[in-house]
């Protein structure tokens, strides 16, 4: 019996000091393995899009410290940004922004019990930050919230100038993403302003919105895919079809089209049938513009021989260059336009004569519908992408110009 009551006993003992110990810290491997060093490396990663080698950092600030509130916000930020990755599975999605949320919270309240304001301030940049990612509830209103939070202890600690910096940039950011481009605007030229950290990110920011204000989108695709380094196939065709009236303006020009594709009955009754010649649309929340588009006909943009439209490729700057060549051809019924270049020397180093693109791209520069790319190098970049201002903007010229000729006509 005492032997039994012994082990009893130790047992009790080990589960009570399991319980009530948290993990040793691990000792420093050297000056600079220290958490404010992993957290500034952290942040230096989330810039440059590396989320892991970000989640790795802040969890080395963690190993030294578990309880440093910047390595926790900066972890949330990295998993939040994780799981916006594609193939990610949305119990795994859900899982990881839960994560970021309660890790998150675990930082504001470590922060808010500190009596260091850096800290303080960090944490509320990243939940800024967190809130353009995750983009749940009022996020818009919720970021502003803590955006006024963060110049409050600004006045009230004057050392955190280069921080305020940040958190104007970073309020810009969410703006941007909800479409507030005039409100983006005004943040960005705040950053400027104060002319410490993150101006060569708003200047050309600001850059990129002026030619959004140009471009005037109309249309809310329009709108998303303004400050997009790049667009889609389907993005294309639903920028022409919502944003530049392509049918509309074929028919005031009178240019003859294909034929429109209807729905089979079939599909209209819930079947999976796939209306129109490509094959690879049946899920594709554009479906319905590319199909518009697959029936007015225009040049790169058409399906290739295995029936597939691959709606979610990248397009390229010869590419575009195609597709506003045929559509300036067609209203203007001017069949020439197609071979004016042909046989002239290429004013760029790299566009030979030969390429199927080379017409194209002469015509789009010359109207000044689309820019070079390096104009101190002269270089066109034909396999670059277009990006959603360079898009939006060629087609408000181009539509600008039809506009008035049809008009005329």
């Amino acid at each position: 019996m005492r032997t039994g009551f012994w082990i009893v006993c130790g047992v009790w003992l080990v589960l009570v000091s399991g319980c009530s110990s948290s993990p040793e810290p691990r000792k420093p491997a050297g000056v600079l393995d220290n958490p404010e060093h992993h957290v500034a490396k952290g942040l230096t990663y989330l810039e440059e899009q590396r989320w892991r080698d970000a989640e790795q950092s802040f969890d080395r600030a963690l190993e030294l410290d578990a309880e440093y509130p910047e390595a926790l916000s900066g972890k949330a930020l990295a998993l939040a940004y994780t799981s916006r990755e594609d193939g990610r599975t949305a119990e795994r999605q859900r899982s990881l922004e839960e994560q970021a949320v309660e890790l998150q919270d675990q930082s504001e309240s470590l922060a808010n019990d500190s009596e260091k304001p850096k800290a303080r301030f960090r944490v509320g940049i990243n939940r800024i930050r967190l809130e353009g990612v995750l983009q749940t509830g009022d996020w818009v209103e919720e970021a502003e919230s803590q955006f006024r939070e963060l110049q409050a202890l600004r006045r009230e600690s004057p050392g955190l100038a280069r921080l305020q910096s940040e958190a104007h940039y970073r309020l810009a950011g969410v703006y941007q993403q909800a479409l507030g481009f005039d409100q983006a605007g005004a943040q960005f030229r705040e950053v400027l302003a104060l002319g410490l950290d993150f101006t060569r990110e708003a200047d050309l920011a600001l850059a990129r919105l002026n030619d959004v204000a140009r471009a005037r989108p109309g249309s809310r695709h329009g709108k998303s895919v303004a400050l997009a380094d790049s667009i889609t196939r389907a993005d294309l065709a639903a920028l022409l079809v919502e944003e530049f009236a392509l049918a509309d303006l074929y028919a005031r020009g009178k240019v003859a089209q294909r034929p429109a594709y209807r729905k089979p009955e079939a599909e209209s009754s819930g079947s999976q049938m796939i209306s129109g010649p490509a094959s690879d649309l049946s899920e594709h929340p554009l479906r319905a513009d590319v199909e518009e588009v697959l029936a007015l006909g225009v040049r790169g943009l058409e399906v290739n021989p295995q029936k597939l439209f691959l709606p979610d490729e990248t397009v390229t700057r010869a590419e575009y260059s195609l597709a506003l060549e045929d559509i300036l051809i067609k209203v203007l019924q001017d069949n020439r336009l197609a071979s004016r270049f042909v046989g002239t020397p290429s004013p760029w180093s790299d566009v030979r004569t030969d390429a199927y693109y080379y017409n194209a791209a002469r015509t789009v520069v010359d109207r000044d519908l689309l820019g070079l790319k390096n104009g101190v190098r002269g270089e066109f970049a034909p396999n670059a992408p277009i990006s959603g201002a360079e898009a939006l903007l060629g087609l408000r010229k181009l539509k600008d110009e039809l506009n008035s000729y049809v008009r005329r006509s």
